[in-house]
């Protein structure tokens, strides 16, 4: 082949190489991202589950004082 036939492929495969490196590197900040994300999801989950349950704890709490408004009424 001749170098005037070499260069527009050589430029082919050079873009394809930039093209490459930077899917590469655009796959590495996604990959990093969604690391981030799992990690904000678990602490989440964990957040979550606390939540639940005092929620828990403060429902049986408030049943509680309401069976004893109402044992209160009756009584009076």
């Amino acid at each position: 082949m001749t170098d005037s036939n070499n260069s527009p492929l050589q430029e082919k495969i050079n873009k394809l190489e930039s093209s490459v490196g930077k899917l590469l590197i655009y796959c590495q900040k996604i990959s990093d991202e969604n690391e981030l994300y799992k990690n904000s999801n678990s602490q989440l989950m964990v957040e979550r589950s606390d939540l639940q349950t005092k929620n828990d704890k403060v429902r049986g709490k408030v049943e509680a004082m309401v069976d004893r408004l109402k044992a209160m009424d009756k009584a009076s």
